[in-house]
């Protein structure tokens, strides 16, 4: 009994000691300026491509925050952010708009070696849904942003 006990013991004491010795990693902004950030949204995904004629490579991030949950979808609030890889520079930065998926399309369809976004997203941010929470009526808007030069 003697032994479950001080087991017990050395058990509680060892968790808040390995607590003080262990560290954690550092957070570095190095990906994207700190104030591309706003509260309460996440980096969800984000891509390296070629957007202008500049030699620079642009990087672009997907941010998200839930909007709700119902049954078979959900509904997210998101945003998109164009950043110079190397200068760190904003160069487009997206309203907030609610859709059902969170995915970042970039594809060169005009084949002028210059990547566009391509996202769809619920019109005025407005949907219905039936009293059970099901299907979603939506007008829909299908966008493009393929010109990121200030």
């Amino acid at each position: 009994m003697k032994k479950i006990l001080l087991l017990l013991l050395l058990s509680g004491w060892f968790v808040p000691v390995q607590a003080q010795y262990q560290t954690s990693a550092s957070r570095l902004w190095e990906k994207y300026p700190p104030e591309v950030q706003l509260r309460g949204f996440g980096l969800h995904q984000s891509q390296l491509v070629q957007m202008d004629n500049d030699a620079q490579l642009e990087e672009v991030f997907l941010f998200s925050a839930d909007n709700g949950h119902y049954p078979y979808f959900d509904i997210f609030k998101i945003y998109y952010v164009i950043v110079g890889n190397y200068t760190k520079e904003v160069k487009y930065k997206s309203e907030i708009v609610r859709t059902t998926e969170r995915s970042l399309l970039l594809e060169d369809r005009d084949n002028d070696g210059k990547f566009e976004l391509y996202h769809r997203y619920f019109k005025d941010g407005n949907f219905t849904v039936d009293t059970s929470g099901n299907h979603l009526q939506v007008t829909w808007v299908y966008d493009c942003i393929e010109h990121i030069n200030k």
